[in-house]
Order: C-alpha cells, then sequence, then structure tokens
C-alpha cells in the first residue's frame, strides 16, 4: 500500500506488527470472509486503546479496501482502524508497511509524537490560559446548567494555585501576597460523552490548558479543561514550553 508511515499514523487509531496466517478468512463473528479479509496474528502492538493491548498474540481479522492484501506468512506493521469488537476482534487496514527489522516501528513513535504535538499546539492555540500549578480544592459547580439529559457534563469546579503562566496572564490575590488563584471547571460526568475528559483532585499538579467560550454548541461556565490534552503532567512542561514558544 502507498503511504508513508506519518499519513498511515494519523489515520489509524490501532497500529500493530503483525504476521498474517490466512487469507480469505475471518476469526470474528458476523464478519464474513473475502477475498479481502485475512486472519492475522497480533505480535506487537504499537498504539491503541488499553482495551486492545489484550490481543497481542492473539489472531484478529483484518479487512483490506479493494484488491490489496498481504500474502500468507508476510510480517508488517498494519495501521487500522475498528471495525467489529466482541468475542473476536474485526479491524479496517489504512495501510500496513513491511515489518523487517525495528526501523518502522522507530518511524512509528517518532509519527505518533509528531501527531501528538500537532493536537497539543491546536490546544495551545485555543485556549485562553495556560498555567502551571496545583488543586487545592475541588467542589461541584453550584450554579451549573442542568441539561437533563445523559449526556449533562455535571460541572464541578476546582481552584488552582498558579505557579507560573505559561500563556495569558493571571492576577495575583490581593489576599495572599505572591500567590495567584484562579477558578477553572471539568466535567465530572462518566457518560460516554465525558468520559475521558480529565477529572481532577486535590493534589493534581501540573500544567493546565484552559479554555473558554462555547463547547459542543453550548457556554462554558469559565476557563474550563475539556479534552485529555487539557491537563498534563509536570514532566510535559519544558515540551509545551517548546511548544507554546512556536505560536507566540
Amino acid at each position: 500500500m502507498d503511504g508513508s508511515v506519518h499519513e498511515f499514523t494519523k489515520q489509524a487509531g490501532f497500529i500493530f506488527e503483525g504476521t498474517v496466517r490466512r487469507t480469505g478468512a475471518a476469526t470474528s463473528p458476523g464478519i464474513e470472509a473475502t477475498p479481502t479479509t485475512a486472519v492475522v496474528s497480533v505480535d506487537k502492538v504499537l498504539k491503541g486503546p488499553q482495551v486492545l493491548s489484550r490481543f497481542a498474540g492473539r489472531e484478529i481479522t483484518v479487512t483490506f479496501g479493494g484488491r490489496d492484501g498481504v500474502p500468507v506468512g508476510a510480517r508488517a506493521v498494519f495501521f487500522t482502524n475498528g471495525l467489529h469488537y466482541g468475542e473476536g476482534l474485526a479491524v479496517r487496514a489504512a495501510g500496513y508497511i513491511d515489518a523487517d527489522g525495528t526501523e518502522v516501528e522507530r518511524e512509528v513513535h517518532e509519527a505518533m509524537e509528531r501527531a501528538h504535538d500537532d493536537e497539543l499546539l491546536d490546544r495551545l492555540r485555543s485556549a485562553r490560559l495556560v498555567v502551571l500549578g496545583d488543586v487545592i480544592r475541588v467542589a461541584p459547580y453550584e450554579h451549573r446548567e442542568r441539561i437533563g439529559t445523559e449526556h449533562d457534563p455535571e460541572w464541578w469546579e476546582c481552584v488552582i494555585e498558579v505557579a507560573s503562566a505559561e500563556k495569558g496572564s493571571v492576577n495575583p490575590d490581593k489576599k495572599k501576597p505572591g500567590k495567584a488563584h484562579i477558578t477553572a471547571f471539568f466535567a465530572h460526568s462518566t457518560d460516554v460523552a465525558w468520559y475521558r475528559s480529565p477529572k481532577l483532585d486535590v493534589g493534581d499538579r501540573g500544567v493546565f490548558i484552559l479554555h473558554e467560550g462555547e463547547f459542543r454548541k453550548r457556554r462554558l461556565p469559565g476557563p474550563s479543561i475539556l479534552l485529555p490534552l487539557d491537563f498534563r503532567p509536570l514532566s510535559d512542561l519544558e515540551r509545551l514550553r517548546a511548544l507554546v514558544a512556536r505560536i507566540q
């Protein structure tokens, strides 16, 4: 399949090294075996959600678009997205590259880092405020709007003691000389629409990427942490500073 590792990595949610065991076959109930399906053993997972890591060492079904396919016995890095998950796993290939040596694996990890940086840059560009600090208080937001559906974010508020402002500015607290505090909001709901949104607690320390305005067509209650990338560990600080420098 034509394409670069970087392009395939951006398109794929599940990337693994594998060996083709059978062609024109399938292992997942409900997936029809056709000339464009193959049974592939997962030798090593390179990228994917935790729930799919258990398929390392097991056989799964891979479907290929058009007439593209890989011969029996071939080893490749497969760039895929989920198609069926149940008793077995079936995925659709966005691309694959012969897996000779460790070069492709190295390129995949580099492409994942670049893609991650690109996503972080997008979040940093759209953020009103980026701060390093500590969560010193969390509580339900008493004035939150009740949406009345299972997708209610259930806003909570947290007070962040700011150590430094990496983007934007924070006014010091007049009652606490030398200290600056801000109130931010996060979705406490574990609904499918919000379960990946960071859940904060007292003592959490890191970099907070805060957004204002609207999200999913609803007004935010104030500076908010919305997506997984919006709260980064302290170990990411220098990397984030380098990214912020690129957009200022």
